[in-house]
């Protein structure tokens, strides 16, 4: 079963708090002049894993934020990008065609950027232009660095005063990912293993995966991308409240197919009342159409435990799930040939 996972991606799982670890000294080695003071909002460019980490940024730091922040996945930034912006510029592999583009435009708009890459057409960009740059180390591939795109960006919004509440140290969070992870390492792991008892459970399903906004809201996203990536099997993603607008009634759909899902709520028993009897409700509405509902609660004490706790039970779950599959988990075939075939336009 093992033999399938060529290059070793549980050990880059079990080794995940080193990157926690690392992201303080690479923002301690960057090249950064940013005038913080003019800064009146925030626009993260990223897709794929680059695109996640703003994401859950801005997620994590719902309330926290001190100036608006969005993130753009695509060729164009915003109309409203001037001098009194931030560009957030992400690609872990700096060659990232959207990214580039918009970084392009980012800089034509006079905005102040910062680009978080390892390499590639984004580094050379950035020194071009004598951009801020945080340059992180090279030879992994994106998705298993979403701690390095992640937090030395936590730290330096911390450490520039634009989030309340900022842990400089994270001792405390970097013991618990060592612990969660360790915890999910089967046959290492002496105990029951939640991620792979929920692989088995979405063998030949298609996974229908909800969260919660605000704090949660990408985390169902991130469950989907990596059992896509990984296990080469398509999923569903919804966030509550939002899908009790929409998505609820797809579950009135008149057909055999309905019995291929399963769904999985991803859930925090800190959240409003109200956002709580929603999701009760929900599930009524789902059980009745013979689907099973699988609740998953959040671990940790903190925001960014729990968090990172369903962020990478997901990725333990598309892992072992990748495994049930036969695939190997690192191995993305059809992103390669469309970078392949985008490559000749140029």
């Amino acid at each position: 079963m093992y033999t399938l996972d060529k290059s070793d991606y549980k050990s880059i799982l079990l080794k995940f708090y080193l990157q926690i670890e690392q992201s303080s000294q690479l923002l301690d080695q960057a090249q950064i002049s940013i005038d913080t003071s003019k800064i009146r909002n925030i626009v993260y460019l990223g897709l794929g894993a680059s695109g996640l980490a703003g994401d859950l940024l801005h997620d994590v730091l719902f309330d926290c934020l001190k100036v608006p922040m969005n993130v753009v996945g695509g060729y164009f930034v915003p109309g409203y990008c001037t001098k009194e912006t931030l560009v957030i510029a992400s690609s872990y592999s700096g060659q990232t065609e959207e990214t580039i583009a918009a970084t392009k435009k980012a800089i034509e708009s006079g905005a102040q950027l910062l680009v978080v890459t390892s390499g590639g057409e984004l580094l050379r960009l950035a020194k071009e232009n004598n951009l801020s740059l945080i340059q992180l180390p090279e030879k992994f591939r994106s998705r298993h660095v979403l701690g390095l795109l992640f937090f030395p960006l936590y730290h330096f919004l911390g450490r520039n005063q634009f989030i309340s509440n900022y842990d400089a140290g994270l001792t405390n969070l970097i013991k618990f990912v060592k612990e969660f992870n360790q915890r999910n390492d089967y046959p290492t792991f002496n105990g029951p293993i939640l991620s792979r008892s929920l692989a088995y459970t979405i063998e030949d399903k298609v996974p229908v995966i909800y969260s919660t906004a605000p704090y949660l809201r990408s985390v169902s996203k991130s469950w989907k991308n990596e059992i896509e990536q990984k296990a080469k099997a398509l999923a569903i993603a919804g966030v509550i409240p939002e899908m009790n607008h929409n998505e609820i009634v797809g579950w009135e759909w008149n057909s055999d197919l309905v019995k291929n899902f399963v769904t999985i709520f991803l859930e925090n028993k800190d959240v409003d009342p109200r956002v709580l009897k929603r999701i009760e409700i929900s599930k009524e509405i789902i059980k009745k159409r013979g689907v099973e509902v699988v609740e998953v609660y959040a671990d940790g004490q903190t925001r960014l435990e729990k968090v990172f706790s369903l962020v990478l039970l997901g990725d333990w779950v598309s892992y072992y799930l990748a495994l049930l599959y036969k695939k190997d988990p690192t191995e993305i075939e059809n992103v390669d040939y469309i970078r392949q075939k985008m490559g000749e336009l140029r």
